[in-house]
């Protein structure tokens, strides 16, 4: 009986590993060529469909009564003022003219989360090559705990989790997401960082040792070659995630569209609530397209 239990324990967990392998969102992956990093890239098709529920969600929401003890009661009214401000979206305001200035607009929303993101990442990513070296088997050996450890504690909270906290630390504001992704993001850069590292080839390593290279120079001339593209591609795929995750931070007063989209959700605005919309709809498109072009360029 109770090999039959392991066993099924074991057929189970086999299944669950090969279905996130397929999604690939179970870890991250080494890989010994450009071509096979490309390959074995995160499927970002899974966040889009994530967003989009979302947005439903929010439909859904506002236009439905929910009560978990009387049901659901279904709100006509409330699903006819939606429609209404979906269809009629106030394009003064995403454009920043007549009574709203360019400094209230969607258009100027949009910059600043895209800055957020932006300079969070740029922080994030010179931050993590130390952790991601002394987190590298290759370079530093059995010490690479300490520094995995350290990554994984400051990967542990998720990024509306700690921008609350950096909102009670720093105040409101765009500072704070900036903070929330700069330290946010070294969990997962600095751990692709490691693996990367831990795949370079010994033998131009060897040939500059041989020259009687020093430590610096060996990494310098025969580390950073190898690194530097996919180092390069962690880093786009890491700002594409941070753009979703700024538009969200603003939800707790970090910055960002969020805020905003959490305000006129709240009162009703539909035709302020849709330009905001269409705003984090476009960021993430065409930032999901540039970085993709880009990376395919490093590969």
């Amino acid at each position: 009986m109770e090999k039959e239990k392991n066993n099924f324990k074991e057929t189970i967990k086999e299944k669950l590993d090969k279905l996130l392998n397929y999604l690939r969102i179970k870890n991250t992956v080494s890989c010994t060529t450009p071509d096979e990093a490309y390959a074995k890239r995160p499927m970002l098709w899974i966040y889009n469909i994530i967003i989009v529920f979302a947005f439903l969600a929010v439909i859904i929401y506002f236009s439905v009564d929910v009560s978990f003890m009387n049901g659901i009661n279904f709100n006509g009214t409330r699903l006819g003022e939606l429609w209404k401000g979906m269809c009629n979206p106030n394009w003064s305001y995403f454009f920043g003219y007549g009574e709203y200035r360019f400094s209230e607009s969607v258009i100027y929303q949009i910059i600043e989360t895209f800055s957020i993101a932006f300079i969070g990442t740029l922080i994030s990513s010179i931050l993590a090559i130390p952790f991601g070296f002394f987190a590298s088997k290759r370079m530093v050996g059995k010490w690479s705990v300490i520094s995995e450890l350290l990554l994984i504690v400051i990967k542990t909270f998720p990024e509306i989790l700690f921008g609350l906290i950096m909102v009670k630390v720093v105040g409101f504001g765009s500072f704070a997401g900036v903070a929330v992704l700069s330290v946010h993001s070294i969990g997962m850069i600095g751990k692709m960082y490691s693996e990367q590292l831990d795949v370079v080839d010994n033998q131009p390593l060897e040939a500059l040792d041989a020259c009687g290279a020093s430590f610096l120079t060996r990494v310098k001339l025969g580390v950073v070659p190898q690194v530097a593209p996919n180092f390069l591609s962690v880093i786009l795929y890491r700002f594409d995630l941070n753009v979703r995750t700024a538009s969200l931070l603003g939800l707790v007063g970090a910055g960002g569209i969020g805020y905003y989209i959490w305000v006129y959700s709240s009162f009703g605005t539909w035709s302020m609530l849709t330009p905001l919309l269409l705003g984090v709809v476009i960021l993430i498109v065409f930032v999901d397209i540039i970085s993709s072009i880009l990376r395919k360029k490093l590969l």
